[in-house]
């Protein structure tokens, strides 16, 4: 390793200590940090227009800002985000906006979120966390060689390419030169996809990999698995020979791959287990729960689970009984729907993710995630939620590979809704209709004939070919995240539509 990679690390966590150690501490008392947070975001809001509208002036505790301030989503602020980025006044965000990241969540109309430095900062406050603490617990940095997950958005505009751009200057600094640069200027996403492999492939001291969803990462190794001799060709010969000969190649082509961070919960869990499969030798940690909106949890090691960025963002949980409660009155194994106040202006802001608290560290709960509140299929009142799918599919189609399911409504005939997996037995819709009946209303439906049986079909290359019908969609490849459920019907059926060719079965 070079000199300046000796003392990359720790200058890294050197760099960081001080606001890890802010944030333990703020943990202690995540009641006040919450409380400190809270008049924090609401003086910045208070001059901007939407803030003078409600009325705020800087001094409101919670209960004062929760009377002030009503439960929002994008749609109450779009009018306001669309007139403040077009005029360029702060309508909603306080300073200057830098950028708007673009996002459309499950699939739904696109969003632009205003990022300030405020914002910024909270992502950048995340990093720093995170890093001093695999610092301290796990990573033990030889190379320093580093992968982060890359975005390609071929002829879009704007917002945050990849992980890189939420660093510091510092941060990036120190990481730049241990970086695996991802390709540029490719034409679409199978020749980034081949660059991409390439660049990896000729990193076997790759340490770090980052990325958000792990099918992003799966697609890649399974692009790379079918050898096709244009790849095979660009790739050092000892890499070629372990590709020709290995039935699982990747402890031995990162034979140093200490971590991989991604989603691990809710309907990534199972891709999930497939990497840790295939990387025997690797910490698979699950990342927090990062929103475009704003960073909400972050891992800790010794935590066992994901915390809340107690000092950066505020949060509220509404458990569905007309009551939000702030973040010191969520009950163990409670699941909420998050609502959350940033400091770039979305105040008490419906994220659309549900949590579950797991446990507790410290003063503050454990959060993990469950699902979208919004992910709920309802052809004929089954009100089918994602949290509900996932449970059923581990249950069911464990050995099925990638799975989703989706509703149809036919022209003729009952609605039902079709099982879409890599491999499917003779047996698969009947255990995953089964394991559905758990749902009441599901049940409900089927006894009384309003749906018809569940269905199940095979579809070589599921996960690549779901991939490509997101990217036609307008998403990008590192923001896709794994589905057990496609709740919105017109989705479902343009992907029925899409795949129907390479269907080869039904059973």
């Amino acid at each position: 390793m070079s000199h300046w990679g000796r003392f990359a690390a720790p200058l890294l966590r050197a760099a960081s200590a001080a606001r890890a150690w802010r944030f333990r501490r703020a943990l202690d008392d995540a009641q006040r940090a919450q409380a400190t947070t809270l008049r924090r975001i609401v003086r910045a809001a208070a001059a901007t227009a939407r803030g003078r509208r409600l009325g705020l002036d800087g001094s409101e505790d919670y209960t004062s800002f929760r009377i002030k301030v009503p439960l929002c989503s994008y749609s109450d602020l779009a009018d306001d985000i669309a007139r403040q980025r077009r005029d360029a006044v702060n309508l909603v965000t306080p300073g200057r906006v830098q950028v708007y990241e673009p996002t459309s969540g499950s699939g739904g109309a696109a969003k632009a979120i205003p990022y300030n430095a405020a914002l910024l900062g909270s992502f950048r406050s995340l990093f720093a966390i995170w890093a001093h603490d695999l610092l301290v617990h796990l990573l033990q940095p030889r190379s320093g060689r580093v992968f982060v997950s890359v975005s390609p958005a071929f002829g879009a505009d704007g917002g945050i390419a990849d992980d890189r751009d939420y660093l510091g200057s510092l941060q990036r600094l120190l990481l730049q030169r241990f970086v695996v640069a991802p390709p540029r200027g490719c034409p679409d996403l199978a020749s980034f996809r081949r660059e991409l492999a390439v660049a990896l492939l000729r990193k076997p001291d790759l340490e770090v990999i980052s990325v958000w969803n792990p099918g992003y990462l799966l697609v890649l190794m399974d692009a790379i698995e079918q050898r096709e001799p244009a790849l095979l060709r660009r790739l050092p010969a000892g890499a070629r020979r372990v590709l020709e000969h290995e039935a699982n190649p990747w402890p031995l082509l990162w034979p140093q791959l200490q971590l991989v961070s991604c989603w691990t919960a809710a309907a990534a869990a199972l891709p999930a287990k497939e990497l840790a499969r295939r990387l025997p030798q690797t910490h698979i940690q699950g990342k927090g729960l990062l929103a475009t909106e704003a960073p909400i949890t972050v891992p800790l090691f010794d935590a066992g689970g994901c915390v809340p960025l107690v000092d950066e963002v505020v949060l509220e949980f509404d458990a569905g009984d007309g009551h939000c409660r702030p973040l010191h009155e969520v009950e163990q194994g409670g699941e909420y729907a998050l609502i959350v106040t940033q400091a770039a202006g979305l105040l008490r802001y419906r994220l659309g993710d549900r949590v579950r608290v797991s446990g507790r560290y410290g003063d503050a709960p454990l959060l993990e995630f469950v699902g979208r509140s919004d992910a709920v299929s309802d052809l004929v009142g089954e009100k089918l939620d994602e949290a509900l799918v996932v449970t059923a599919l581990a249950e069911a189609a464990a050995d099925a590979g990638y799975a989703v399911l989706l509703p149809l409504q036919p022209d003729r005939g009952l609605p039902r809704y079709l099982c879409l997996a890599e491999r499917v037995d003779a047996s698969l819709a009947t255990r995953l209709d089964a394991a559905l009946h758990r749902g009441l209303r599901y049940a409900e439906a089927r006894a009384l004939g309003q749906l018809a049986p569940l269905q199940a079909a095979a579809v070589h290359g599921l996960r690549e070919r779901v991939l490509a019908f997101w990217l036609d969609a307008g998403l990008r490849w590192g923001d896709i995240k794994d589905r057990a459920l496609v709740s919105n019907h017109a989705h479902a059926r343009r992907l029925v539509a899409a795949l129907h060719g390479d269907q080869r079965s039904e059973r």
